[in-house]
């Protein structure tokens, strides 16, 4: 590959358009995965400090849309994006993801280990499918922080995961797998953004 190319390859960013949509799909897509938690009992909030968008507190689909742009800009620092990726992957990205945190509102209450482990297989299966290394990347930081950032609201009073499912100092351990799968997603929206780019140009 001529040096010129890989250059430009490496510097490529988001637009502010781009990092808007990505931003935009995860804070709704957030929605109504928080949603299918408040509903069946996963989680309750008791704050009344910020408005609430649906059954979420404004900052919660504010930090997964941010959270969704970052991961998309990241990964475009992290190698070549594929060509190979298509907008039916990136459907089915977000439908494995949102179809993932669903179920652990239905399963909340069920033995947490093998719910953990079905969202570990469905995750791994995700990144087999759509992902790659440096979408893998992504999504072992959305993995640590996503839970880690919880972790630290749950502890401050402002949620509480139920009694079931709160093994994680307060949080659900399927949310490690959960993130991890977001991340991968998240990343293989980037490189969508850039080959559909390619291809206008």
């Amino acid at each position: 590959m001529p040096a010129g190319a890989g250059s430009t390859v490496r510097h490529v960013r988001l637009r502010p358009s781009e990092l808007l949509f990505f931003f935009v799909l995860g804070a709704a897509a957030s929605l109504v995965g928080d949603h299918s938690h408040v509903v069946t009992g996963t989680t309750r909030y008791f704050t009344e400090a910020v408005p609430f968008v649906w059954s979420s507190p404004l900052w919660f689909p504010v930090l997964v849309g941010a959270a969704t742009a970052i991961l998309a800009e990241l990964r475009l620092h992290l190698g070549t994006p594929r060509a190979s990726v298509t907008v039916r992957q990136g459907v089915a990205g977000v439908a494995a993801v949102l179809g993932s945190y669903v179920l652990t509102a239905l399963l909340h209450s069920a033995p947490i280990v093998p719910t953990t482990t079905l969202i570990v297989a469905l995750a791994t299966v995700t990144w087999c499918v759509l992902g790659d290394g440096p979408g893998a990347v992504c999504g072992v930081l959305a993995a640590v922080i996503g839970p880690f950032v919880e972790i630290g609201i749950a502890a401050a009073g402002v949620f509480a995961y139920h009694d079931d499912c709160d093994q994680l100092f307060g949080v659900g351990p399927w949310l490690v797998p959960l993130y991890f799968a977001f991340g991968v997603v998240a990343a293989m929206f980037g490189e969508l953004a850039v080959k559909r780019r390619a291809a206008v140009n």
